[in-house]
């Protein structure tokens, strides 16, 4: 069965929010790597950053014209559910809080996103993606609530860890819809 290719009016709509969420993912994963003895203030901003800045990109990504509008409600719930545990991390810096916050938006987002795969992929080809950025953020969320025990520096680890795959694989697609933006479309004689 051949690939399904990306119209270029929608790939260039939902490049540049694809290509934000993957920069969000890579700074925080970069944070994540190179902080040396990152205490709970820094998991907690630097991830609660992270938070709120990906729902900003998810909404957009959600909001384009050409997305159905049927998934925006889900989109939703996953920008609130990140956005609400940014704050609460911000407010409540306190490693325990700011796991179970964190493992709680992403275990959310990460369904909300599988849910977006199973129901709308036929509609609008880029939900392809949501099955593997739904499986990563439900991962880094159960390896949050797996990590509970540990100190700031770990919890930071392993949210860093989720980061760096769901950017690795967020940078492809950004890419290759970067890339099928600027194919020309194929016309009766091409």
């Amino acid at each position: 069965m051949p690939a399904v290719k990306i119209p270029a009016t929608i790939a260039a709509e939902v490049a540049t929010p694809v290509m934000g969420r993957a920069a969000t993912a890579a700074g925080f994963a970069l944070v994540s790597i190179f902080w040396p003895a990152a205490n709970s203030q820094v998991l907690a901003y630097s991830l609660a950053a992270f938070m709120v800045i990906s729902a900003k990109f998810l909404w957009d990504y959600a909001s384009v014209p050409s997305a159905p509008k049927s998934v925006r409600g889900l989109y939703a719930g996953s920008a609130v559910a990140m956005i609400l545990a940014g704050l609460v991390m911000a407010f409540r810096p306190e490693t325990l809080v700011v796991a179970i916050a964190g493992a709680a938006a992403w275990i959310l987002a990460g369904a909300l996103e599988i849910v977006v795969f199973i129901r709308h992929r036929a509609e609008f080809v880029p939900f392809k993606d949501q099955l593997v950025t739904g499986f990563v953020s439900l991962g880094a969320g159960a390896s949050l609530l797996m990590g509970l025990h540990l100190d700031a520096h770990g919890l930071l680890g392993l949210a860093g860890g989720g980061a760096i795959i769901l950017a690795v694989f967020v940078l492809i697609s950004a890419f290759g819809l970067r890339h099928a933006a600027k194919e020309p479309e194929t016309g009766l004689w091409s």
